[in-house]
């Protein structure tokens, strides 16, 4: 009887087993995904991942610095503006036996034959004279902006508008505008025209005269100077020019408008910035002078 007892026990537990293994197996499934693989570890730590660094690690250990995503402003440009590769004709003038030439769209250095100090476009928008440099400052472009013939003699007007290479407004300008102007008014640099007709210039061919003192002694004679040489007038008012205030021959001072065009103060020699590059020319104002 007691055998029976002990078998129909040992079956029960027996039955028991079987119905709990399932259960058993599923939850050692379920550690076993939960918990890393060797591998796995080894290939984490290959690409740079693993374990998270604890507080300690990170403050010993601190990460490598990174570049900023945007790039650096470029600087701007150092060097002054080159002439177009393919240039216009030029424009001729006639003064008595000689033939002047004026190339639109070419860089050019403006000297004066009453001290051989150049046309600048000075930093605070207005227009001087200063010693060479060779600088953007004191390079000028003609720019053609339209021929007008006169219907009675015939003869043909070029207009240019003069852009200073040198100054981020644009081109010379007469200050307060050209529909009063009037002897002393000053001469800026500026992209709108103070007025209608403002920004527009002709060019007078002038004769190359002498240079004398106050005592009338000879300081330069220009005849062999092989540069054309005009005064600037403003279209509006013709008879007034570029004129160096006072007639002076200091450095710094200031250009401004003025009756005439005929004297040394109001005449300007043209030099071809490429032919000075190229050392076809020297620049005036590498000369050594007496005055």
């Amino acid at each position: 009887m007691k055998s029976s007892k002990k078998i129909s026990r040992i079956i029960a537990i027996l039955l028991i087993l079987t119905m709990c293994l399932p259960f058993i197996f599923a939850c050692g499934a379920k550690d076993d995904d939960a918990k890393p693989k060797d591998d796995d570890k080894a290939a984490a730590n290959a690409d740079g991942g693993g374990e998270t660094p604890t507080e300690e690690e990170k403050q010993t250990n601190p990460p490598e610095p990174t570049e900023p995503p945007t790039e650096k402003p470029t600087e701007p440009p150092t060097e002054p503006p080159t002439d177009p590769a393919e240039l216009p004709a030029p424009d001729i003038y006639l003064q008595g036996e000689s033939e002047y030439e004026i190339i639109p769209g070419a860089r050019y250095y403006l000297w004066s034959p009453n001290c051989s100090l150049y046309l600048e476009a000075d930093k605070w928008g207005g227009v001087c004279q200063e010693a060479y440099t060779g600088k953007a400052e004191q390079m000028f472009v003609f720019e053609k902006v339209r021929e007008e013939t006169n219907e009675d003699t015939g003869n043909v007007t070029i207009i240019y508008k003069i852009r200073a290479l040198g100054s981020p407004d644009g081109y010379i300008d007469v200050m307060d505008g050209a529909d009063d102007i009037r002897d002393g008014q000053d001469v800026t640099v500026t992209a709108t025209p103070e007025s209608e007709g403002s920004h527009e210039f002709i060019l007078k061919a002038q004769k190359k005269s002498k240079l004398e003192d106050e005592d009338k002694v000879l300081l330069d004679d220009f005849a062999d100077v092989d540069l054309p040489l005009f005064s600037v007038a403003n279209l509006v008012a013709k008879k007034r020019c570029l004129d160096v205030d006072g007639v002076s021959k200091d450095e710094g001072h200031k250009i401004h408008m003025w009756s005439g065009g005929a004297a040394n103060n109001q005449k300007w020699f043209f030099e071809l910035v490429s032919d000075v590059e190229s050392g076809k020319i020297i620049p005036r104002g590498e000369w050594e002078l007496d005055y």
